[in-house]
């Protein structure tokens, strides 16, 4: 039913001036906020603010515009507004617990989504967004029925989809989520992987190289994504082939004409399948590729069968305290200490080197990683 002329909305000052100017200000928010221009919009937010204090969505759009800058303290407050104001809005509720997890409190975020499931019984983002926190919090069973739920609902979400799959069978991403997550990067991700998320891992992994006295290819750039460890390797290493899941990221790549071959698809099967990556090559190199594929004996198999003599397969995991390999509620693998060297003495590698390095931030915090030297005997 249509809104009679002069009617005011929730939450609007009843000053027809006043409404009219907030409703401008969310308006110029909403745009800038749409623009990417993230300062200009928070000052439009902090004035709607005092113009409407009593509008959900003026405290909604700055605890969204806190959110993307990492603030998630003063997005929680803003939001924990918001929705006390519009306390059935499924979106804020949404809004919500990602900054509570943003602000690791995982159960904070379950028993607000948990009564948002209640409201709404069939919004897919809800269970979703509680499944996230049911990973943080251990409950790998539940966390597997909230995302089972949120792809029956919306059966497009690909997050959902491998979450389910990584849950279901331990180590098995969902593949089609993967190349859609890197392809939908490609255009942004050389500046924002290394400048906000501060990631350094082909550089750290080329010193750990050259500390050991190995500088020999050619060279296998396992997930080589745009190029990124291939540009870090010194002239030495070259010739280097690439493969890479993401045919985007592979375009960008081929853009630095560093490459001797690159190929489309799943590693393990590409490999499998090319004799232009047959090998043998004194390097292989897997940055930030395993955290996305889980289970690794396969690939690592393929691998080392294509290692020349002494060759070294250089990597970077996530970590984490246990055994094997977990899933994070961020949709990556973590790889534990024992796992990674079980495979090592399976495949007859020699450890080399290992060393901690923070594989990027996330949230503004950095993701515990490791770097490993394995050698062929």
């Amino acid at each position: 039913m249509k809104k009679p002329v002069g009617a005011v909305s929730k939450g609007l000052p009843t000053n027809p001036i006043l409404a009219l100017r907030a409703n401008e200000l969310l308006a110029k928010g909403q745009q800038l906020e749409s623009q990417g221009k993230i300062a200009e919009a928070a000052r439009i937010s902090a004035e709607l603010v005092q113009v409407a204090p009593n509008l959900a969505e003026a405290h909604q759009l700055m605890g969204s515009l806190a959110m993307r800058t990492g603030a998630a303290d003063i997005a929680a407050m803003s939001l924990e507004r918001a929705l006390a104001l519009k306390p059935r809005s499924a979106d804020l509720h949404v809004a919500l617990a990602q900054a509570l997890l943003a602000l690791k409190q995982p159960q904070r975020a379950a028993d607000l989504l948990n009564k948002g499931r209640t409201i709404h019984p069939n919004d897919p983002g809800i269970f979703r967004e509680l499944g996230q926190a049911q990973l943080d919090l251990g409950q790998s069973e539940a966390a597997l029925k909230s995302f089972a739920r949120a792809t029956k609902l919306r059966p497009t979400d690909l997050y959902a989809s491998h979450m389910v799959a990584a849950l279901s069978e331990a180590g098995a991403p969902d593949r089609a989520y993967v190349a859609e997550l890197f392809d939908s990067y490609a255009d942004t991700f050389d500046a924002h992987l290394t400048g906000k998320l501060e990631y350094r891992v082909p550089e750290a992994l080329t010193k750990m190289l050259a500390d050991h006295d190995m500088t020999s290819g050619p060279t296998l750039d396992v997930g080589c994504g745009t190029g990124l460890m291939g540009a870090a390797l010194p002239e030495t290493f070259r010739p280097i082939d690439g493969v890479d899941i993401a045919p985007r990221m592979v375009a960008k790549a081929a853009e630095r004409s560093i490459y001797r071959t690159l190929r489309t698809g799943d590693a393990a099967a590409v490999i499998a399948a090319d004799p232009d990556l047959s090998g043998p090559y004194g390097l292989i190199a897997a940055t930030d590729v395993f955290i996305y594929v889980g289970e690794i004996t396969d690939l690592l198999a393929q691998l080392t069968e294509r290692l020349a003599p002494r060759g070294v397969i250089a990597f970077s995991v996530e970590t984490h305290d246990g055994d094997g390999i977990a899933i994070r509620s961020s949709g990556r693998f973590a790889h534990s200490r024992t796992y990674i060297l079980d495979l090592a003495a399976r495949f007859s590698l020699e450890l080399v080197a290992e060393q901690p390095q923070p594989i990027r931030l996330e949230r503004e915090v950095p993701i515990p990683g490791q770097l490993y030297l394995l050698q062929r005997r």
